[in-house]
């Protein structure tokens, strides 16, 4: 159902349940696992901002939830109402590379994710391992995961220069429909990114800013290569950085292989089994469901601030 600002409003005060408004399906998705898991108890109505449609809103999905969330903080149902959206790369230093923030966000009833993305919180060894493993069965998978998690920090690194090169240039979606798991190889156990391919791939793109594209991604991934894992996992472009991830492992389970003829056939199920989403078991679902475990076991950084708004009478 599509609402305007006065609709959704409106929609809160009547109704008797809880409400969080969240940018997108993917966060839906998400919060509905995550709710499930904490707070089972609370009947809560996740809706997205997919469905607000308001001529007084300037500018997509997170300034519609920002926008709600300002308006509703001072009304007496405000109780009902959380809001949650992508921090990007706000209050984050760019130009010393630091977390200025070091958590949650909460303005009122609105909370911001962790880090750059919904996504981000994935990027932990454990989960992604364990979300991996759970995929798909390949002929290779034992070797393919040792070597995909001894690249683990040359990956989130990586894809974090990727991120911040498209968000310094203003390409964010060019980059990330550039990268494929061609243009990554492995040197012993070290990942390495084959700049010189993907330069010439942007070009026969007819990119007319290949160059200072790759130049500034460059400059990103060597200002990069002393910061820890810890500051990568939340200044990483989520959305680029699951793509990432994911080619990286393709190309683990293709070098992994044993068989030279079965190679593609075999790396190729990882993108299709990633890719199942309607049935609940794609990477994102696998990843949020991992999370979770994790999250129930205090192993991982997780939006509090959302249940214990939630939970608020």
């Amino acid at each position: 159902m599509q609402y305007n600002l006065q609709g959704y409003l409106n929609s809160v005060q009547m109704s008797g349940r809880k409400h969080l408004l969240v940018e997108g399906k993917y966060d839906r998705q998400f919060f509905r696992i995550f709710l499930d898991t904490f707070i089972s108890h609370i009947e809560v109505d996740i809706d997205t901002a997919e469905n607000l449609s308001s001529t007084e809103i300037v500018g997509g999905n997170c300034q519609k939830v920002e926008k709600v969330a300002e308006t509703i903080s001072s009304k007496e149902y405000a109780a009902r109402f959380v809001g949650f959206v992508d921090r990007e790369y706000r209050e984050f230093d760019l130009q010393e590379i630091t977390d200025k923030l070091g958590c949650h966000n909460q303005i009122s009833r609105l909370v911001w994710s962790r880090g750059h993305s919904i996504e981000n919180y994935f990027f932990t060894h454990q989960i992604v391992k364990e979300s991996l493993l759970d995929l798909c069965y390949t002929d290779c998978f034992d070797k393919a995961i040792v070597r995909f998690m001894n690249c683990f920090e040359d990956t989130i690194r990586i894809a974090c220069a990727l991120g911040l090169t498209g968000h310094q240039m203003r390409k964010s979606e060019v980059i990330r429909n550039s990268i494929c798991s061609d243009l990554i190889h492995f040197e012993g156990t070290r990942l390495v990114f084959k700049i010189n391919n993907w330069k010439e791939l942007l070009v026969s793109r007819q990119q007319s800013e290949s160059e200072n594209i790759v130049y500034c991604f460059e400059n990103w991934l060597n200002r990069l290569e002393s910061i820890n894992l810890e500051t990568l996992q939340w200044l990483c472009d989520g959305h680029s950085g699951l793509f990432f991830v994911l080619d990286v492992y393709h190309r683990c389970v293709y070098t992994d292989t044993a068989n030279s003829d079965n190679r593609k056939k075999e790396a190729d199920k990882i993108y299709q089994a990633a890719k199942d989403i309607g049935k609940g078991t794609g990477l994102f679902h696998k990843l949020a469901r991992c999370f979770n475990r994790n999250a129930l076991d205090d192993r991982c950084i997780y939006p509090q601030e959302v249940l214990r708004l939630l939970e608020e009478r």
